[in-house]
């Protein structure tokens, strides 16, 4: 009874033995079923489709476009001192000159600056540049000393220019710069309400300012100091017999100018 007994327990361990050898398999069979392998990555094979679409909206999502600059356009306005010490007043008859100074006083400056603004800190640090075009008006108001006594007189300067600047962001706001600017002039002249016509010349100027970008928006402000050289202005013949010219020899109209502009970055 005892020997039916043993055996019966060992042909129950055998059998038990080879059922779970054969359940293993299986298990791990249907385990790598549900699971696939994407990109390297593995993915319960529930989830696949859902896999399947994100992977295609990161393929299709815009990419954010990296710029290093922007047009913009400002409007500027300000006070300047036009003067000159070597104006002349030519007799048109005898060729003689008598010497003619030139005080502006306080005189209005204003206009449009526009152009390319570059700041990347990636590729230059701290660095900015722009290239730009101006467009200002200067009305005088100006005292001419002349060897017959002071009188009054009227002169206006239309300016056209292209230039640019470098400057150095802090604080990520503000910027100190220096800049050099350049261009055509027509001016427009009066003595005593008499007009004297228009006369073309040129002008170029250097520049220093300061920056400050409003955070979290497109405008910007700047203060700027200018120093106009301006010659060629010659040649006012309205007055009968006289001819009157700003400038001579290598002599300038000097235009010291401080401006404040506001301006927007597109």
């Amino acid at each position: 009874m005892k020997r039916r007994t043993w055996k019966a327990t060992a042909l129950l361990a055998g059998v038990s033995c080879l059922l779970t050898v054969g359940v293993l398999p299986l298990r791990a069979g249907t385990t790598a079923g549900q699971e696939n392998e994407e990109d390297g990555v593995t993915v319960p094979q529930g989830h696949k489709e859902a896999y399947e679409a994100a992977k295609e909206q990161m393929k299709e999502a815009p990419k954010e476009e990296h710029k290093s600059g922007a047009w913009y356009m400002a409007g500027f306005m300000g006070i300047a001192w036009p003067q000159s010490d070597s104006g002349q007043m030519v007799n048109n008859a005898t060729g003689l000159a008598s010497p003619l100074g030139i005080n502006g006083n306080q005189s209005f400056i204003g206009g449009l600056q526009g152009g390319y603004y570059w700041h990347d800190p990636d590729k230059w640090g701290n660095l900015s540049f722009s290239a730009d075009a101006i467009g200002a008006y200067l009305g005088a108001n100006m005292n001419l000393a002349t060897p017959a006594g002071i009188s009054g007189s009227a002169l206006n300067l239309g300016l056209l220019g292209l230039g640019g600047t470098i400057g150095y962001r802090i604080a990520k706001s503000f910027e100190p710069y220096v800049g050099f600017y350049g261009g055509g002039v027509i001016g427009n002249g009066a003595i005593n309400g008499v007009n004297m016509g228009n006369v073309w010349g040129y002008w170029f100027s250097p520049a220093v300012g300061l920056r400050y970008f409003i955070p979290n928006s497109h405008w910007f402000v700047a203060m700027q100091g200018l120093f106009l050289f301006v010659n060629d202005v010659n040649g006012f013949d309205r007055i009968a017999g006289t001819t009157i010219n700003t400038t001579s020899g290598s002599g300038y109209l000097y235009v010291p100018a401080a401006v404040m502009s506001v301006g927007y970055a597109f």
